[in-house]
């Protein structure tokens, strides 16, 4: 799929008084909101699976203000002898970045510290770098989605609800011994981060309209550099991965990673008392600009999660799923299904 903007975005930033302080390019990853809509389309049967057209990042304009102001902005696919298709997005979504860009005018003097701001999304035209170029342009080859046929139903009547599934979001399934070689492994390397590849299958349901993953198995990350604040995949932990999923043979595919969050340890260093620890936000769906990253650079595809084992001093150990949520990586629900399934 190629992205393309036709225009270029930026951060207007304002000080208590009103008076505009600089006008800042935004520097942001756009393709989890492109997979986002993507994956969104392709769930309601309005997209193919092979669906690899153009995408393009376009503004909504602020309806008071109009041009070149924005409320928020649109990825809009286009296909080939298809209509186009598009998801809007919020204008919090540049909330991230024009905190960043406050902290630099802090640096640079022309903010106070501490001074109440605010901020607008404004977008021109790009500018072509050659005739027809049509402004910038990235090319996506995502490949098609690899799903089987099956029901729905089927998994649900077997599954148990964890967290709060999101109708947004696409059901995934986890086999429960997938969380219990999680938890073994978290509890033996205690107090350091460890971690795995999560693999399994996309199904879709052509009655329900529906794309959903089932999580079979883990791949345990060897050679992985743990700490206990942070887990490196190095490439020999990618290579021995690899051959794992070829061994078994089934067909399999990544959905995405799984890591331990050791939290005892973080609030033993910290000296917090059990009672702080209990509300302190590293306890749960806690998931690092790190755990992002390598979400962004490893599992890109919108279908793919992240489950984090969360081990703390003040209850047995729990876990917390995260993934991409119109376009951003946010926690989210899933369902565990309790009979164990493709013995591994």
């Amino acid at each position: 799929m190629t992205l393309t903007f036709p225009y270029r975005f930026a951060i207007a930033l304002f000080g208590e008084d009103g008076t505009e302080l600089g006008t800042i390019a935004v520097k942001r990853d756009w393709e989890p909101a492109a997979e986002w809509t993507r994956l969104r389309f392709q769930r309601r049967g309005e997209l193919a699976l092979d669906a690899n057209g153009s995408a393009s990042v376009l503004p909504l304009w602020e309806e008071l203000l109009g041009e070149p102001y924005c409320c928020g902005y649109r990825v809009q696919i286009t296909q080939p002898g298809g209509q186009a298709v598009a998801s809007d997005f919020p204008i919090t979504d540049f909330r991230d970045f024009a905190n960043a860009t406050a902290s630099a005018f802090v640096e640079q003097k022309r903010l106070r510290e501490g001074e109440v701001y605010t901020y607008m999304v404004v977008a021109h035209p790009t500018a072509p770098e050659a005739p027809d170029a049509g402004g910038l342009q990235v090319t996506n080859a995502s490949p098609r989605i690899p799903a089987g046929d099956a029901s729905l139903d089927s998994f649900l009547v077997r599954a148990t609800p964890h967290g709060a599934p999101d109708v947004l979001d696409i059901p995934v399934f986890v086999s429960s011994q997938v969380l219990e070689e999680a938890a073994a492994q978290t509890r033996a390397c205690q107090g350091t981060e460890t971690g795995g590849v999560l693999i399994g299958s996309l199904w879709r349901d052509r009655t329900a309209g529906e794309i959903f993953a089932e999580v079979k198995a883990q791949i345990p990350a060897e050679h992985a550099a743990g700490t206990k604040v942070r887990l490196t995949f190095t490439p020999t932990t990618w290579t021995a991965a690899e051959a794992a999923l070829r061994l078994r043979g089934r067909g399999e595919i990544y959905l995405g990673y799984w890591h331990s969050h050791p939290v005892r340890e973080w609030c033993k260093t910290r000296t917090c008392t059990l009672e702080a620890q209990k509300v302190c936000r590293f306890a749960k769906d806690f998931f690092s600009a790190d755990d992002e990253a390598v979400m962004r650079a490893a599992f890109p595809r919108a279908y793919c999660v992240a489950i984090v084992a969360n081990d703390t001093a003040f209850t047995d150990l729990t876990f917390s799923m995260f993934g991409n949520h119109q376009g951003m990586i946010r926690p989210r629900g899933f369902y565990i299904l309790e009979e164990q399934r493709n013995v591994a």
